[in-house]
């Protein structure tokens, strides 16, 4: 990682062991019975989780390397020793350029997907009656921030409602393209909906705004770890992404993409000391978007473990098994009497999040008696009406599915 005479011999060889990738395959997806890759996990082995849309459970090596770095760096804090971490940070961000087919100057390395979504909103340079267009399932990082900066600058915050029972990707296009204005400047959206796990059709969206010179940003926070991404064929301009969800990786981690033409127009929010800079050079680089003070250094080896089990497996794997798992669970949902899963469940416009209404029924009394036999999920509201997120991952299996279905139809 570095060949510096200042760094013991012992410390580098520490640092290889952590960065061994795990031994692992497609077939710990298994969706019949319960798959391998929850034996990896950490997670009470009690607990059915269905919540990754908010947070995820990770593995036991991602804890293990977290905690064994942590513990390195208090027993030596020296700057020498911490030299290793701005070459850590290169070599993460080579990674997921790779896994994203992007550059690595395109990649900042940020805290999560909220951060990433406010230096995108903060540091685009508006005027009074320049149109943002969001929609109404945008996360409260990107529609927060725009209400707060339109109040103060005068903005025209433009909302389009998700139409969630859409069955084609044509119809989330077109209410999008039916805002646009001369004055448009910029699109927000989320490439899917935490409410309602609608999927939007990001590279169409992408064409229409680059021909109208609109910046445009998808905030990954919902897409980053389940679904294969290709950020340069998507054509976007800015993308975010947390580790703590779908990547199924530690807390506190994420990534903001820019695109590298685009990046002389996107100002950094914070200028602080630049501990993972390696060369000032880079400050002409997405990197800029990172130079946030000092960080929790050990969590980049925790990021790279993630991804060394994940790429054990391999994403197209993990994508086709989480659809699955998705799919499945939507079905069986259905068929509990008087559930009402929102959405059309059209695989093209359908990511994994199902929310289910229960008319006439008290929702949060139901929750509570699913989460009784230790069924995590989430509290959720569409359009007034009360009810509960199921997000399925890769580690649930045809049990933890029928054990929601059984807690339902008794509940």
């Amino acid at each position: 990682m570095t060949d510096s005479p200042l760094i013991s011999r012992r410390t580098l060889m520490q640092a290889a062991a952590i960065a061994a990738p795990l031994a692992l395959t497609p077939d710990m997806l298994s969706a019949a019975g319960k798959p391998a890759l929850r034996d990896a996990m950490i997670l009470d082995p009690a607990i059915r989780y269905f919540n990754a849309a908010n947070i995820a459970p990770t593995f036991r090596s991602v804890v293990d390397i977290h905690e064994r770095e942590t513990r390195a760096f208090q027993a030596d804090p020296s700057v020498e020793r911490r030299a290793l971490y701005p070459k850590a940070a290169d070599a993460l961000r080579e990674r997921l350029a790779k896994r994203l087919h992007v550059t690595a100057q395109e990649i900042a390395l940020v805290r999560n997907s909220s951060e990433a979504n406010t230096v995108a909103v903060r540091g685009l340079a508006l005027k009074a009656g320049d149109r943002i267009i969001l929609t109404d399932h945008n996360h409260p990082s990107t529609w927060d921030s725009w209400k707060l900066r339109a109040q103060r600058e005068g903005l025209d915050l433009h909302v389009v409602p998700v139409p969630v029972g859409a069955k084609s990707a044509q119809l989330l296009f077109d209410g999008i393209a039916a805002a646009v204005t001369p004055n448009t400047k910029a699109i927000f959206l989320s490439h899917m909906s935490n409410i309602s796990g609608i999927l939007y059709p990001v590279a169409q969206i992408a064409q229409l705004a680059r021909s109208k010179n609109i910046w445009f940003h998808a905030d990954g926070a919902q897409t980053f770890g389940w679904l294969g991404l290709d950020l340069a064929a998507l054509g976007v301009d800015s993308y975010s992404g947390s580790t703590h969800k779908w990547l199924m990786g530690p807390l506190e981690g994420g990534m903001l993409y820019v695109r590298r033409e685009r990046q002389a127009e996107l100002q950094p929010i914070m200028m602080s000391h630049g501990y993972w800079l390696t060369d000032e050079a880079n400050l002409s680089t997405a990197q800029k978007y990172e130079i946030l003070g000092q960080r929790d250094d050990p969590r980049l080896m925790a990021f790279a473990a993630t991804l060394d089990v994940l790429d054990g497996v391999g994403q197209a794997a993990i994508e086709q098994a989480a659809r699955q798992r998705a799919a499945s669970m939507r079905q069986a949902l259905s068929a509990v009497p008087g559930a009402k899963p929102f959405g059309s469940g059209v695989e093209a416009v359908t990511g994994p999040v199902i929310t289910v209404a229960f008319p006439g029924r008290d929702v949060a009394a139901l929750r509570a008696k699913l989460w009784q036999a230790k069924i995590a999920t989430a509290a959720s509201k569409i359009g007034g009406v009360p009810a509960i997120r199921f997000s399925p991952h890769v580690y649930n299996s045809d049990d933890d599915v029928a054990a929601v279905i059984e807690a339902l139809r008794m509940g």
